[in-house]
């Protein structure tokens, strides 16, 4: 048994008694295991090919891939760049590069660089790299304007930078359910995160967040698909478990917690898919130029 499986226990075959879900709750002790197993294929895989696509990566090119987590944008690029190419990968998360370099192994891709380090103290020479990718990491970022102008010095000139943010929250309609919830039994604070998530989904914003940083040709579009996993039982406390509100969670008295799962099973009903979810998700794509 993994030790996702050993933290994060879910029935998604018993039904209680007035045949709804039944959620079962332990707190993770693995966030990186989390977000690979959960995460990754829910919301980050269908939105990998056109960041790379964006990014022109191909053969001979060298190619970062900054705040790369547990490295699925890394894992996707590596196999385009040969022959003569580069793929290298940052994270501040030892935890996320430990299991980026397995889940690495596993795919069979090969000659990915990883590297330790704050985005905004990059450990590469200026103009080191053909192309920049960044996926969902920019709004999370303390110091955005000292994270762009690192990426910026790292490319070469004409370089191309790719980036992705969330969108709208109103375009993500899963999201606003559960900042509803989580208001009504934590308050305002728990979702904190989710407001950070979409922060630079205005384009204006993003858009002069870029150019000051000294980036040109900025082109943005933004994308709705269907983010799905198959299972909401499993999805939620496993999603949850590694988000902040996960000790709020934990400490909430066992009726209360499945009462909090039910109401937003509920809430969700819109966008079940069978005992799944299927929810709308906005992206917005970002590329520019370093034309210095």
């Amino acid at each position: 048994m993994s030790s996702m499986e050993n933290n994060i226990i879910q029935d998604t075959s018993k039904k209680s008694q007035d045949n709804r879900t039944t959620f079962r709750w332990q707190m993770n002790t693995d966030g990186p295991e989390t977000y690979e197993r959960v995460i990754v294929p829910t919301w980050m895989a269908d939105w990998t090919p056109d960041l790379i696509e964006a990014g022109r990566v191909g053969a001979g090119k060298r190619v970062l891939d900054v705040a790369c987590g547990t490295g699925i944008v890394a894992r996707k690029a590596a196999g385009l760049v040969r022959p003569g190419g580069r793929i290298a990968a940052l994270d501040l998360s030892e935890g996320m590069l430990r299991v980026a370099g397995r889940c690495a192994g596993q795919e069979g891709a090969t000659g990915i660089e990883w590297y330790h380090s704050d985005v905004s103290r990059m450990p590469f020479s200026s103009g080191e790299f053909d192309t920049v990718l960044c996926q969902q990491g920019l709004q999370f970022f303390p110091d955005k304007a000292a994270a762009l102008l690192e990426m910026k010095r790292v490319l070469a000139p004409q370089g191309t930078l790719a980036l992705s943010v969330w969108g709208r929250p109103g375009k993500c309609p899963h999201v606003m359910v559960i900042c509803d919830v989580f208001s009504e039994y934590f308050g305002e604070d728990s979702t904190t995160i989710f407001k950070v998530a979409s922060s630079l989904s205005n384009h204006k914003v993003l858009h002069n967040l870029v150019s000051d940083a000294g980036f040109s040709n900025i082109r943005i579009r933004s994308e709705v698909k269907i983010s799905r996993h198959p299972s909401l039982a499993e999805l939620l406390p496993a999603y949850f478990s590694a988000l902040p509100v996960a000790a709020q969670i934990a400490a909430l008295p066992e009726e209360e917690r499945t009462r909090m799962f039910r109401s937003m099973e509920t809430k969700l009903a819109d966008w079940r898919e069978n005992d799944g979810l299927a929810a709308p998700v906005e992206n917005c794509l970002l590329t520019a130029e370093n034309g210095n």
